[in-house]
């Protein structure tokens, strides 16, 4: 009788390994004991360690075992404890339901119960409700420390450029406190923001990361009261999840116990200069509608938007690299563009590949044909990592083994133990950096109908709608766009590649995806998607509704990775730009 395919899946953050114990290693344990004596047969080891709890995307390996869940490559789940599945509750019902959807079984070790009846479902919740509780007492608690903290005057943690942070005491760092002076004195001479960038990258200085200055981080420095001995305390609230928005006007501003960096009265003549500099850039008229869409032909940053006055005075509209608009001439080159050379080009293009079947047939022959063996080199990077991440184990094991028959080797081996852990630990990431690669590869083909129709009411949309409702649909379904690397005199540089990004999988229509299929709605019937009512269409943004699974196995659309399209032979004339066909 064969043994039923079952699944490990352990997590541990760092804080919990040293205050409770949880270690992989014992989860493991424990689960593998289980299962040997219950006739499991252990498939798979998915394990996130120093991962929190708090949600689903910090962990690689939640992602893969949802994924292999449902290809149903083993029929149960076996944790250590509930939490261990997620602290939040909406995260583990989730979990819990992706994998009773795919008949998969999900065992505890420390709690008896079945989630396929009533009782079970209602018994896990509470559980569940509990973890999320603790998870929330204990951020209550930290919070509360860290403020006690800031009100003593004492730093919370953190680089900041011109001080170290020894043993939780800033101490100043003679070498970057000269930076951070010269930032301040810079802009008491009343350079603004891009200015002081320029002038620190042409200098040869470096940021605390070891990277050139920006604009935004010249603001910060100009801005951080630590450097006139202040604290700063709980400026923005959750960061992670309310962005700007989490702005608190009643933050926490007190003496600090460290050393200041400039006199007071340096730090209000500056800042009485900013106020003076301070001004709201004015909007301009005609949108930039591919602003961070266009990637730098040097830097592969994205472009940013500019002006520029001819010889009559008259104002054109660029776009040029951010990353030298941010950090100046001694990282990149401007490498403008017309802007409106490249919009023009931008909506001529995807109207032409949506009214020319030839050309599109040929579009899809190619994904096609790349997407059969897309994910081949990065399988064989794995086969080879986990081979070596094996052996690198059995050497790691002989180690800890030598060691424990003599303890009096321990000295010997000590270094060789310690590199032997770390290069364990940098071929476990490379791991889940590759499975993650794997987890976002698409292999099924594109059907030709169905792109066709979605960017048929892509074409009619763009040519309907304004410029600012171009920018809004072209950021939803745009990845990048490349331009060439020269310019050609009289000519410019020009479009070479527009990268589309189509994702209709369900978290993704709970997102963007569906904002673009209700963009295109409100322009023309959606034939693409049977059926799409009002009603369906209002239903996308909610979560876990039957009526959202029901539309997403009415998409003739399949779930798309990166649609790229090459624009060649590109010509223009003196008059006006002439687009020649594709050649693939």
């Amino acid at each position: 009788m064969s043994k039923l395919k079952a699944a490990l899946y352990a997590r541990v953050s760092t804080e919990e390994q040293a205050k409770e114990g949880y270690s992989i290693a014992a989860q493991i344990s424990e689960i593998r004991k289980y299962a040997e004596q219950n006739g499991l047969e252990i498939v798979d080891e998915y394990v996130d360690e120093g991962a929190s709890g708090k949600s689903i995307s910090g962990r690689p390996q939640m992602k893969r075992l949802l994924k292999d869940a449902n290809q149903q490559k083993f029929g149960v789940v076996i944790i250590y404890k509930i939490d261990r599945l997620a602290r939040k509750l909406k995260d583990a019902l989730e979990i819990s339901e992706t994998l009773e959807r795919n008949n998969v079984r999900l065992i505890s070790l420390n709690e008896k119960f079945d989630t396929t009846t009533a009782f079970g479902r209602t018994a896990f919740q509470m559980i569940c409700s509990f973890a999320e509780l603790e998870r929330n007492n204990i951020v209550e608690r930290v919070k509360l420390g860290m403020e006690q903290r800031a009100k003593e005057g004492k730093y919370n943690g953190g680089k900041v450029l011109g001080y170290d942070n020894i043993e939780k005491e800033l101490v100043i760092n003679e070498y970057e406190a000269v930076i951070v002076r010269k930032i301040f004195d810079y802009a008491n001479q009343g350079l603004g923001f891009k200015a002081i960038t320029r002038r620190l990258n042409e200098e040869g200085y470096r940021s605390k990361m070891d990277k050139p200055f920006n604009v935004c981080g010249i603001k910060t420095i100009l801005n951080n009261p630590i450097y006139i001995g202040k604290i700063r305390y709980n400026q923005l609230q959750d960061w992670s999840e309310k962005r700007r928005k989490g702005k608190n006007p009643d933050f926490l501003l007190v003496d600090g116990t460290h050393d200041p960096l400039i006199a007071s009265e340096l730090w209000e003549s500056v800042h009485q200069k900013l106020g003076k500099r301070s001004y709201k850039p004015s909007r301009s008229h005609q949108p930039y509608i591919l602003s961070g869409l266009l990637r730098c032909p040097a830097c592969g940053h994205g472009m940013v938007p500019a002006r520029s006055k001819g010889a009559g005075g008259k104002s054109y509209r660029y776009y040029i690299c951010g990353q030298f608009h941010n950090k100046g001439k001694t990282v990149c080159r401007s490498n403008m563009m017309r802007a409106d050379v490249a919009e023009q080009q931008v909506i001529d293009e995807l109207v032409k590949v949506a009214s020319r079947p030839d050309i599109l047939m040929k579009l899809v022959d190619k994904i096609n044909a790349l997407r059969s063996n897309a994910d081949a080199p990065v399988m064989e990077e794995k086969k080879a990592l986990v081979a070596e991440l094996n052996a690198n184990s059995r050497k790691l094991q002989k180690l800890k083994d030598n060691i424990l028959s003599d303890p009096e080797l321990a000295a010997i081996f000590k270094d060789d133990l310690k590199e032997t852990h770390a290069r364990q630990e940098q071929l476990q990431k490379r791991l889940e950096t590759i499975e993650a690669e794997l987890d976002e590869q698409f292999n099924r083909p594109v059907d030709f109908d169905s792109l066709q129709k979605l960017l048929t009411l892509i074409q009619d949309a763009l040519l309907k709608i304004d410029a600012d409702e171009q920018k809004a649909l072209l950021r939803l379904m745009v990845e990048n766009i490349r331009i060439t690397k020269d310019s050609p005199r009289r000519v410019g540089r020009q479009i070479t590649q527009i990268n589309l990004h189509f994702d209709f999988t369900i978290e993704s229509m709970q997102m963007d995806s569906a904002v673009l299929l209700s963009r295109l709605a409100e322009t023309q019937a959606l034939d693409c998607v049977a059926p799409l009512e009002p009603d369906v269409l209002a239903s996308l943004n909610e979560p876990h509704t039957e009526s959202l699974r029901d539309l997403m196995k009415s998409l003739f659309i399949l779930p798309l990775a990166m649609i790229r399209f090459t624009v060649s032979s590109i010509e223009r004339n003196r008059k006006a730009p002439i687009w020649v066909p594709f050649a693939f």
